[in-house]
């Protein structure tokens, strides 16, 4: 009986563990939020606050990023949404990682409009140890030569960013990418890190 115990009990151990690993490799867990769009950016500013969020963590730190540069957000979204379960979105971006599949979007910035930017403030939760793959589509799909992206981001774990940030530097061609300046916030610390992120954002206006 008591070794029957002990089994039952290493196996609860490994089964939580397995747990622990596959939420940091998504960099982190919850519900997701809706999949809806920020209102259509116009060009009005230089600077573009991009972001793809599933848990709502990156759509927080773009929006105090948007109020502290007065920069235009800009939501990334998928055509299919990733949906509110976390198990199934896991699956899913597993898979497009894998296969190297670009999920098609359903929002897009005109050439013109993106012409009107110099900085773009680049947001995303880091997945399996690397960047989204929705991300990996809006960098694929403009020019953006000459820009600097700044890329933030969320995690459970993975607090260098893993290979996301590298990513971004890989697949936005012609732009300076400030890979040493990226904001990197534990998921489970973003809604008490306003001034965090406000601080952060002003290194780059002194």
């Amino acid at each position: 009986m008591k070794r029957k115990v002990i089994v039952i009990a290493g196996v609860i151990a490994v089964v939580a563990i397995a747990i622990t690993v596959f939420m940091k490799m998504m960099g982190g867990s919850g519900v997701g939020i809706d999949n809806n769009p920020e209102l259509e950016v116009k060009g009005d500013s230089n600077v573009l606050v991009a972001y793809f969020s599933w848990s709502g963590n990156g759509q927080q730190m773009a929006k105090w990023i948007s109020e502290e540069t007065g920069g235009e957000l800009f939501r990334i979204v998928p055509s299919e949404s990733y949906g509110e379960d976390f198990d199934s979105c896991a699956d899913r971006a597993k898979d497009e990682l894998d296969n190297e599949i670009r999920p098609e979007l359903s929002e897009h910035i005109d050439i013109e409009t993106m012409a009107q930017y110099d900085v773009i403030y680049l947001g995303f939760p880091v997945w399996w140890y690397d960047l989204p793959m929705p991300v990996w589509t809006f960098l694929e799909e403009y020019d953006l030569s000459g820009k600097t992206v700044i890329p933030f981001f969320s995690h459970n774990g993975s607090s260098n960013g893993a290979n996301s940030v590298n990513r971004v530097k890989e697949l936005a061609n012609g732009a300076t990418v400030l890979t040493e300046n990226a904001l990197s916030l534990r998921g489970s610390n973003v809604a008490d890190s306003e001034k965090e992120v406000k601080d952060w954002v002003k290194n780059f206006s002194k």
